[in-house]
């Protein structure tokens, strides 16, 4: 999968601006705060339906505009599909693929593949289960659309449930049977969830050993497990995972009506994180952690290949900074064979023969190969590597 283009208008200070790409490494380079991760998040857009930075979708739009466009041009198993993006401040967010509207933003997911990494994901081993539980999510709906859908499902029914045991005892018995039919269904789905994490916490856990490996020599073993409510039983078989959870559900009836709150689920799970034998939340280095980290990204993209046929798209913000040397030429030496789209203050660190060079200042783009090494750059001569003339 390879992004040849990308249009960008009113896109935060991104004034109008089309931007190509090769289909190897391409460094996005300047000054902070010059609009790089800008770039990222619009490509990003398109593989989550939603930006990984704003907490509201206004917030993409240039200040002073009523409306940001963002329109893609990437190929997919050798054919060409235009993928757009209009964001109002006054309408919901709207996509359209090859000039057809797209019903639902649910329905783009999965069209276009792209693997994020930028400098908070770099905590992913020491954060909070709900950001495990959001990686797996997010890597899990770009292989299988209808996840999206399972779990869109699963908290409108978790909310529905959790309305009705919030209830005052004499109100809530009116509501008995819809709170049963609540659980039968909450279990279900926990089941169909569960079962889709665990199987590609497996394969992330293959990978995972497998990079962490070769960063390490060999000197320690990681190991990645599913941790859930409903341990103890087969998580390939659904029905052995629905009777599970709906069990979960009716015994502890009593202690949900006490928090008002759906206490078991798919909800409460997270990944089991060790080295050697040890929790690596409580016991690994910093160093080892960013590794681990470092190496769960990579997996994720291997896995989408395997599941693909082909390697979605790299997007790498501003996070070789972040490591030191020694991961950061672990990064560098392992891009070959795939499109990667790189920010940074720091064009010094990439000397490969087939990186593209974008230079970004205030919004605007100047692109050069490094073949040249050097590029005009507002009038002055920039040289990779070094400082400007």
């Amino acid at each position: 999968m390879i992004v040849k283009n990308i249009k960008l208008t009113s896109f935060r200070n991104i004034d109008e601006e089309l931007i190509e790409f090769s289909p190897t490494v391409n460094v996005i380079y300047g000054r902070n705060a010059q609009g790089k991760t800008n770039i990222v998040e619009s490509i990003y857009l398109f593989a989550r339906g939603k930006s990984f930075r704003a907490f509201k979708d206004k917030e993409m739009i240039m200040f002073d505009k009523s409306v940001a466009y963002a329109l893609m041009e990437y190929e997919k198993r050798s054919e060409t599909t235009k993928i757009g993006a209009e964001i109002s401040r006054s309408a919901s967010k709207a996509f359209y693929k090859n000039g057809n509207r797209v019903q639902r933003t649910a329905d783009i997911i999965g069209e276009f593949r792209a693997v994020l990494f930028c400098p908070s994901h770099l905590g992913i081993i020491s954060d909070s289960p709900s950001v495990r539980r959001n990686f797996l999510d997010v890597a899990i709906s770009q292989l299988k659309p209808v996840y999206i859908k399972l779990m869109a499902r699963y908290n409108n029914v978790m909310s529905s449930r959790n309305a009705i045991l919030k209830m005052e005892p004499t109100e809530r018995e009116q509501y008995r049977d819809t709170l049963d039919f609540y659980s039968s269904e909450l279990a279900s789905l926990c089941s169909d969830i569960a079962n889709a994490r665990c199987e590609y916490v497996r394969k992330l856990d293959k990978w995972v050993k497998e990079f962490f490996s070769q960063m390490t020599s060999g000197a320690e073993t990681p190991s990645i497990t599913y941790e859930t409510n409903a341990q103890g039983v087969d998580f390939d078989s659904r029905e052995s995972l629905k009777n599970r959870y709906a069990t979960l559900l009716s015994e502890n009836l009593e202690r949900e009506y006490k928090y008002g709150a759906t206490l078991f689920g798919i909800h409460k799970d997270d990944l089991k994180i060790e080295i050697n034998g040890k929790d690596a939340r409580l016991y690994a280095s910093q160093g080892q952690q960013r590794s681990l980290a470092l190496a769960m990204k990579m997996a994720e993209g291997e896995i989408s290949r395997e599941h693909t046929g082909e390697y979605p798209v790299f997007l790498l913000d501003d996070v070789l900074s972040e490591l030191d040397p020694t991961r950061r030429a672990y990064v560098l030496s392992n891009i070959n064979n795939r499109q990667v789209i790189i920010t940074s203050c720091e064009p010094q660190h990439f000397e490969a023969s087939d990186t593209s060079f974008i230079y970004l200042s205030e919004g605007k783009k100047i692109k050069c190969e490094v073949r040249s090494a050097e590029c005009e750059v507002e009038n002055a001569k920039f040289k990779v590597g070094g400082e400007n003339e």
